[in-house]
């Protein structure tokens, strides 16, 4: 009757430990590298290669449909994230992008469009070293004229018309309204 106690007890450790286990494995991976929240966003984005060892400044948080995008400034260069929901609620990594300049621009699929349909998204991401104040851009004869925060971490959105073929034209001003080249 003893032996058979000492093996139940030995069972049920045994059963205990893997299902604490697998309980941490399933909440480090869910609740930790996610998109749910600003801290787990920046465990996210530094536990990338190519973002290891970074300061990363969350510049803001922008829910379309099921999809999470965010920019970022990663040691001074303008980037974004990308996270899905998955079927449990959190917000699974899907993408990220990285650019050497202080204003950037990333094309966005959006794919919360209707009927399976998606359109674009033009994020433009600014440091505070950016010296553009404004910038024109023509896309397919459609002009969008946009205002930077000078001095600022910034993300600017643009809802780009929905073509088959878009041509991009960009003209871009100093804070006096002088054409940069």
């Amino acid at each position: 009757m003893l032996i058979k106690n000492k093996k139940l007890v030995v069972i049920i450790v045994t059963v205990s430990l893997l299902g604490v286990i697998f309980l941490y494995i399933y909440l480090n991976s869910s609740f930790y590298l996610n998109g749910n929240d600003k801290e787990s966003i920046i465990k996210t984005i530094q536990s990338i290669d190519m973002h290891k060892n970074s300061t990363i400044e969350l510049i803001e948080i922008k829910d379309i449909g099921e999809q999470r995008i965010v920019p970022f400034v990663d040691n001074g260069r303008p980037g974004y994230i990308h996270f899905v929901k998955n079927k449990y609620g959190n917000y699974e990594w899907k993408g990220t992008e990285r650019s050497g300049g202080p204003l950037s621009d990333f094309l966005i699929h959006n794919r919360n469009g209707e009927e399976g349909k998606f359109n674009l998204l033009l994020l433009i991401v600014t440091t505070k070293e950016n010296k553009v104040a404004k910038m024109e851009l023509n896309v397919n004869g459609y002009v969008f004229v946009e205002q930077f925060d000078m001095n600022k971490n910034s993300a600017t959105w643009i809802e780009l018309p929905k073509e088959k073929e878009m041509r991009f034209t960009y003209n871009y001003y100093d804070e006096n309204g002088n054409s940069i080249e």
